[in-house]
């Protein structure tokens, strides 16, 4: 059996729940390899860690957004980053945008909070252009879109909003086509294909040229 930390639990079951939404406590100690007691200690119940899952992966949701420097260079350049960003969190995808999604609204509501405590150095939400502070203030991919339209890169005739829907919905998609295609092997190939088709796709939407 191995010994891990609450954070890397979550983390694990993260990845199991990806491959199977459905997985019991049971299950979930057997993939990652520790006793079903280390869960319920740590956690108690079910719920409780599936809550836990969520909020780890809004979190992360976040942080790639962040990682992508959404307000640096063009707006256009700026969306391709957060694309490319996004790509490389694939349990959260897949738990975003499954039929049954675990990571909802809600869990950005309560993730948003623990964003603003930031470790010195890294940028804030809000230097990389927009707030968590108040969740559904303000739509980190609508604040880039409309940057985008404001320095020429992206088309002036989109309705912010609809294009913000297409970028996340584009990558949603990009992402369950290589899920859909690697029958239970993880291919980089086809994850690099996945997300080229998606960068292709939101460039040819977007661009204002």
């Amino acid at each position: 059996m191995r010994r891990l930390g609450k954070d890397a639990l979550v983390a694990e079951a993260m990845s199991v729940l990806a491959e199977n939404s459905r997985a019991s406590m049971i299950e979930i100690a057997n993939e990652i390899g520790v006793g079903r007691t280390t869960l319920y200690r740590h956690f108690g119940d079910r719920e409780t860690l599936i809550a836990e899952v969520a909020r780890q992966g809004a979190r992360r949701f976040m942080d790639a957004l962040v990682s992508a420097r959404p307000h640096v260079g063009p707006g256009l350049e700026a969306v391709e980053r957060v694309c490319a960003q996004l790509f490389t969190i694939p349990d959260a995808l897949t738990l975003m945008f499954a039929d049954n999604p675990i990571i909802t609204d809600d869990s950005f509501a309560e993730a948003a909070p623990e964003r603003q405590g930031e470790a010195d150095g890294e940028p804030s939400a809000d230097a990389a252009g927009f707030d968590t502070s108040t969740p559904g203030e303000r739509d980190p991919l609508e604040a880039v879109i409309g940057r985008g339209q404001a320095d020429g890169s992206i088309a002036p005739d989109l309705p912010v909003e609809w294009a913000a829907m297409y970028v996340f919905l584009t990558i949603g998609s990009g992402h369950l086509f290589d899920v859909s295609s690697r029958s239970g092997r993880r291919d980089p190939g086809n994850r690099a294909l996945a997300l080229d088709l998606t960068i292709r796709a939101v460039r040819k939407t977007l661009s204002a040229t």
